[in-house]
Order: structure tokens, then C-alpha cells, then sequence
């Protein structure tokens, strides 16, 4: 049985009140012959505080209760790493709810987490939510008074403490990236509609397709929720669908469609080029490295513990939203697209003049001097319109003289060579 200050008492011969104004620091006025003799009798009787107990007395629990909905999803794991070396730090415990992307477990953990008394809640919700569901968690935590940060996946128009990354950016990045590698048809396997972050990337995703003047085409985005079943489902029903690539909105939904893909006997990157998004840890393992956009999970994790913590410590009850950058980190995933054929053509506009790629740094910068097909000679201008003219995509770099520059550049710019990497000499 658990050892309470009654057996102390017994054991002693000293009151309650004595006992426990000593071993809760308050003993000044106590001889230490006295405070000895309690301090020996707790480490023999093996007691331990009541921590429910203090933390009634002292209205707090130096406790976080973190509920997320998948332990098996490397983002939360990193997520729930972040938030523990937080409250480590700072002498504060954890609790770890995992609900399994049921709504209902949402609940009943809250219930739970309440019922301990922690001093906040960091809350990831399940992916089986919708908007009323969602609404009923936060308007329960509400009813409780228990403060809490909703992490990553949150809804609008409800007024609470936010931790997130900023998946318009996100969303843009990823999709201008294919762009760039000459895709058009990119299709995607969002998370749940009703969820902030989904429609955030979406909005990323067309604000690209707008940029470059292509279409968006409802067709060919299919709402998953963030799991590799859903990825695998987007893919059979994609399958009819025309694209040459696939952004994913998270990395578990890539997974799910880098596996389909590969039963079909469809390439990547060669066939498909697969983005994903959250960059944990495995997706650098993969056969094909999976490209990704990198949320820094962890440190969000420690901020919204930090939301708390401080909250409690500085009694700071201001709302606050802490948004992320996100990057994009690419690896071997994705490529130019298939039948797709970029020309750099470089060397002197007029002039018997050549250069080379290693030589213009910003040809290399551009990122465009990996994926081109090279054609080099040393008088470009005739060569860079006919290959235009082809109906290839032609870039130019190399040199072009004071007195010819206006007028060849726009010639080459009324026939789509782009002019961007080319040298005006003096």
C-alpha cells in the first residue's frame, strides 16, 4: 500500500502538521534533530507526495497532457520529442494521449487529462474529425478552463493559442518545384478538407499553378487523410486520371503512394514525380529519397510546451499564433518531366566568342544546368530561335554586345528564349 503522512505520524511520534510543514520546506522554526528524525522515518518508510494531492494545495501540477493521433506517424513522435525536452527542461512531466485518429478517444483523453489536473493540453486532433467534432473538443476544454494549444491541425474561427507552420508557403514551394521541372498535371492527396492546413496548402499549391497560367483542375486532387492507406487509395483512384506528378500533403500519404506506384510498375521519378510534406526522418531512407517539404516539427513541439509553461509561470493569458517557415528539401524523387525538353544554349550572341557552364555561376544557381540538355556553339543567336521555333524551351546564356543588345535580346524574347543568363558586355 502507499505510504501516506498517517504511517509518518505513527512511526514518528510527530503531528500532521509538523510533518508536513517540514517536508514542504516550511520547517524553519523546527530544530533539525526534529526535521532528521521526519527526513530518515520518509527515506525508510519509502514515501512519495501525493502529486494530485499538491497539486490541489498548490493549484498546480507542473504537468502537460500532449494528445496526438497517430504514435506510429514519425511527425508526432518528433513532435512529442520536442515537447518533452521542453518540460524536462524546465522540471515540468508529460502525458501522452495517442488516439488513434478517433474522435471519440479526443474525448475521452481530455476527460482524463482533467481529471489529473494538468496545467494545459497540447492538442493534435484525430484525422476522423469534421468540424463539428472539432468545435466540440475545443468548446469542451473551453467549458473546463483548461488552457491549451492546438498544434499543426487546427480549424478556423476558433479563438485559441495556435503552434503552426506556414502551409500556403508550403503548399507553393512544393507545387513551383514541379513546376520548374516542367510539369503541368500535378495531382494531389490533400488531409481532410474541413482542416486549416489542408486548405492552406491547397492554397499554396494553386497560387503556384496560377503564377505559371495553368488551369487548376479539380479532377485530379483527391482527399485523403494523412495516412498511407489514403495515399494508396489516391493512386487507384488517379489511376485513369492524367499527370505527371504528385504532391502529397503529408510524407505518411507519400509513402502510401510511393508503395502503390511501385506495385504498378510505375517509376519514380522516371514515370511520376512524388513530393511529400513533413520530411521525417525515414523518407531520407527510402529507395528513391523521397523530396519533401521540412517542417521543423521538433521546435514546434517545444514552442507550444513554452506556451504553457510560461503561461503558468508568468500568469500570461494573451492568445497568441506562432507561425513556422517551412523549405523544401529536394532529393532524388522527382525530375524533369518525361518528354519534357529543356535546351541551355550558350556562347556569344554575335560575337566568335564561347563560354562555358562552369564558368556562369548564375546558370548554376538557377538550378537549370542539371536538367537541360546542352547545345554549344559559339555564335547562339540563330541557333537559340531555331531551337525555339522547335518547340523546345530555350535558355540562353553567354555574351552579347553594347551596340546589338536591345534588339537581339527582344528577337529572342518574341521567339520564347529566355534571356535571363545572358551577359551584356560593355
Amino acid at each position: 500500500m502507499r505510504v501516506t503522512i498517517k504511517d509518518i505520524v505513527k512511526y514518528t511520534g510527530f503531528s500532521t502538521t509538523t510533518i508536513s510543514q517540514i517536508l514542504n520546506g516550511k520547517g524553519e522554526r523546527f530544530p533539525e534533530e526534529t526535521k532528521n528524525i521526519i527526513n530518515k522515518a520518509v527515506k525508510e518508510l519509502g514515501y512519495r507526495p501525493n502529486q494530485i494531492a499538491v497539486g490541489l494545495v498548490k493549484k498546480e501540477t507542473k504537468t502537460i497532457g500532449l494528445v496526438i493521433s497517430d504514435i506510429r506517424n514519425v511527425f508526432f513522435s518528433n513532435l512529442a520529442k520536442g515537447v518533452e525536452d521542453k518540460c524536462r527542461k524546465n522540471g515540468w512531466n508529460l502525458i501522452l494521449c495517442n488516439t488513434n485518429d478517433l474522435h471519440q478517444r479526443d474525448m475521452e483523453y481530455i476527460r482524463v487529462l482533467a481529471d489529473k489536473g494538468v496545467d494545459g493540453i497540447l492538442y493534435a486532433m484525430a484525422a476522423d474529425s469534421n468540424f463539428e467534432k472539432a468545435t466540440e473538443s475545443l468548446n469542451f476544454m473551453d467549458n473546463l478552463k483548461i488552457p491549451y494549444v492546438m498544434i499543426d491541425r487546427t480549424i478556423k474561427d476558433h479563438n485559441c493559442n495556435i503552434v503552426k507552420t506556414d502551409h500556403v508557403k508550403g503548399g507553393y514551394l512544393a507545387t513551383k518545384h514541379l513546376i520548374e521541372l516542367g510539369h503541368e498535371r500535378i495531382a494531389c492527396v490533400t488531409g481532410p478538407n474541413f482542416l486549416n492546413d489542408t486548405v492552406n496548402r491547397l492554397a499554396g499549391y494553386k497560387k503556384a499553378l496560377s503564377e505559371a497560367n495553368i488551369t487548376y483542375d479539380s479532377a485530379i486532387i483527391y482527399e485523403g487523410n494523412y495516412t498511407i492507406e489514403s495515399g494508396k487509395a489516391a493512386v487507384d483512384a488517379l489511376v485513369k486520371k492524367d499527370y505527371s506528378a504528385i504532391f502529397a500533403f503529408n510524407d505518411m500519404s507519400a509513402y502510401g503512394v510511393y508503395n502503390q506506384l511501385k506495385k504498378s510498375n510505375i517509376r519514380i521519378p522516371d514515370d511520376i514525380s512524388l513530393v511529400g510534406y513533413d520530411n521525417i526522418f525515414f523518407s531520407e531512407l527510402l529507395d528513391i529519397p523521397l523530396t519533401s517539404i521540412n517542417q521543423p516539427v521538433y521546435e514546434a513541439g517545444a514552442k507550444a510546451a513554452e506556451l504553457i509553461i510560461d503561461r503558468k509561470k508568468q500568469g500570461e493569458n494573451q492568445i497568441k499564433e506562432i507561425v513556422f517557415e517551412p523549405d523544401l528539401v529536394i532529393r532524388k524523387s522527382t525530375k524533369m518531366r518525361k518528354g519534357k525538353i529543356n535546351v541551355l544554349s550558350f556562347g556569344s550572341l554575335k560575337m566568335n566568342y564561347q563560354y562555358h557552364v562552369e564558368d556562369l555561376s548564375m546558370v548554376r544557381k538557377s538550378g537549370h544546368s542539371d536538367s537541360m540538355e546542352v547545345f554549344c556553339s559559339g555564335k547562339g543567336f540563330n541557333q537559340s530561335i531555331a531551337l525555339s521555333r522547335s518547340g523546345l524551351d530555350v535558355y540562353h546564356a553567354g555574351a552579347v554586345g553594347k551596340l546589338d543588345s536591345n534588339i537581339l535580346m527582344e528577337m529572342l524574347k518574341e521567339t520564347g528564349v529566355n534571356t535571363d543568363y545572358i551577359i551584356k558586355l560593355n
